[in-house]
């Protein structure tokens, strides 16, 4: 095989995300779309060229022409797919959160692993700059053991009220802060106790469902190492800092600052609506280079040229974080691990 064929189920926002990684990869081809809504699968076969548009996601999951399926629904919808691609013997990348309990996480990474396929979940941070320097620069020990790990992390207000809801999206804590926590374990390892506090703050979306909107969360890791996490979903802004401090140095990224660039962008005064871009604006890394690579590195593991990476049982760890800090938030108690 020198091309993977890559069906995409569900084509939302995240689905386009996803195909414009995928159409810089040589090595992928798009070439199936299934979504409820005809007319988004449609629209993304139209854009990106997929010559195949199926009538259901089990239709192409039958096909002999898909090696390869990127699950972009909403997160409730994630398991049962996962685990009849897996079933079908289609490898499969999976958007985060993996799923919305730790039990169908591990269903579905059970699944992968019995049918010897590849399960990629979409923490897309371990490929962009410069976290991977980090990483390479901590596994060389440059700035010794480390001490202390905190980042704070800012998403953007939900589009929708299921995001907020335990049943369909999970919460901050599941749908963007555990990012976070499997950065965490990527740098510092295994987690041994965690304790969260948190609350409604701002969106009533939240205090309808009784989820957080904004978090504080400190960890300690089996090697001593301390861990801190503020994530909030209100800030009006994205993206995130983090700070890392060893025993011979510290790494230090704040992607608020710069993201490898800026630009500004001179009012139109004669346009009747605001330019979005009007202004400062960072010209980003991730959306360029961390969905890229992300993409890149399920076909290469897929046509075996590199090993998995960001794997179902790493979704599994990260996913236990996230509710074992929601245990802690509606407790108020250290949880041990």
């Amino acid at each position: 095989m020198n091309q993977v064929r890559i069906g995409i189920i569900g084509a939302g926002r995240i689905s386009h995300v996803m195909s414009t990684a995928h159409a810089q990869v040589p090595e992928s081809k798009l070439h199936g779309v299934f979504d409820v809504v005809r007319a988004s699968a449609e629209k993304l076969a139209s854009k990106f060229n997929i010559p195949n548009v199926y009538d259901s996601y089990q239709d192409m999951l039958a096909s002999d022409e898909i090696d390869a399926v990127l699950v972009c629904t909403p997160t409730f919808l994630h398991e049962q797919i996962v685990i009849d691609a897996a079933n079908a013997g289609k490898h499969v990348f999976c958007q985060k959160p993996m799923a919305l309990t730790l039990e169908q996480c591990e269903r579905m990474n059970a699944a992968a692993l019995e049918n010897n396929i590849i399960l990629q979940v979409g923490f897309m941070i371990r490929y962009t700059p410069p976290f991977v320097e980090v990483k390479e620069r901590l596994d060389a020990g440059e700035i010794g053991d480390i001490i202390a790990i905190r980042s704070a992390v800012f998403g953007w207000e939900p589009s929708a009220e299921w995001f907020y809801d335990p049943d369909q999206g999970g919460g901050i804590l599941i749908d963007t802060i555990i990012h976070t926590f499997d950065l965490y374990r990527w740098y510092a390892g295994e987690v041994t106790s965690i304790y969260a506090d948190g609350g409604a703050y701002v969106f009533e979306g939240a205090r309808k469902f009784g989820t957080a909107d904004n978090i504080m969360c400190a960890l300690k890791f089996e090697n001593g190492a301390m861990g801190s996490i503020y994530g909030s979903w209100s800030s009006g802004y994205g993206d995130k800092t983090l700070e890392i401090y060893g025993t011979k140095g510290s790494f230090f990224i704040d992607l608020m600052e710069a993201q490898g660039g800026r630009a500004f962008i001179k009012k139109d005064r004669e346009a009747e609506a605001p330019n979005p871009a009007e202004g400062w604006n960072n010209l980003g890394v991730l959306w360029k280079f961390g969905y890229q690579q992300e993409a890149r590195q399920f076909t290469y593991s897929v046509l075996g040229k590199v090993p998995p990476q960001a794997t179902g049982t790493d979704a599994v760890a990260a996913q236990r974080l996230a509710l074992l800090a929601d245990e802690s938030i509606r407790t108020s108690k250290v949880v041990h691990i």
